[in-house]
């Protein structure tokens, strides 16, 4: 009867330390796992409060970018050095994806005709309603975008 208590005994450390050992393990791996996931992998747009654009450089004056966040689409244009702007990308009117003019200084929808300037006002077209409008800033040579 001793050696059977003594049995279970091991037994039971035995066990615990194996339990002790697997769980240190699946941590490891965890952390592991977590380390080699690419970060943007791990970013959830609709929680960050600014998406990057692009890198000053990669952003010629004059030039427009649509980016997305999460599910909206975003119109950046660089009209000067420093001067910066970030409309809704997509037409509320006709769904249409909008198109930055440079010569005209103007945002143009090309299905339903309608024009924008660049504080979201409609200029021309079937609707008054603006565009919903985002904030920029620089930092670290990087253009982001911000919701008002």
């Amino acid at each position: 009867m001793a050696s059977d208590s003594r049995n279970r005994e091991r037994d039971l450390g035995t066990f615990l330390l194996n339990s002790m050992i697997a769980v240190v393990f699946l941590a490891a791996l965890a952390v592991a796992t977590l380390y080699t996931i690419p970060p943007e992998h791990l970013i959830i747009p609709q929680r960050e409060l600014a998406a990057r654009v692009t890198r000053v450089e990669d952003f010629p004056v004059g030039s427009s970018r649509l980016e997305t966040w999460g599910d909206q689409v975003i119109l950046v244009v660089r009209r000067a050095k420093t001067e910066y702007a970030a409309l809704e990308g997509v037409s509320p009117v006709d769904g249409c994806i909008l198109r930055w003019d440079p010569a005209a200084l103007r945002i143009m929808s090309p299905c339903g005709h309608q024009v924008y300037n660049l504080r979201g006002h409609a200029v021309e077209g079937l609707t008054t309603e603006p565009l919903q409008r985002y904030s920029v800033f620089v930092r670290n040579d990087f253009v982001y975008v911000t919701r008002d």
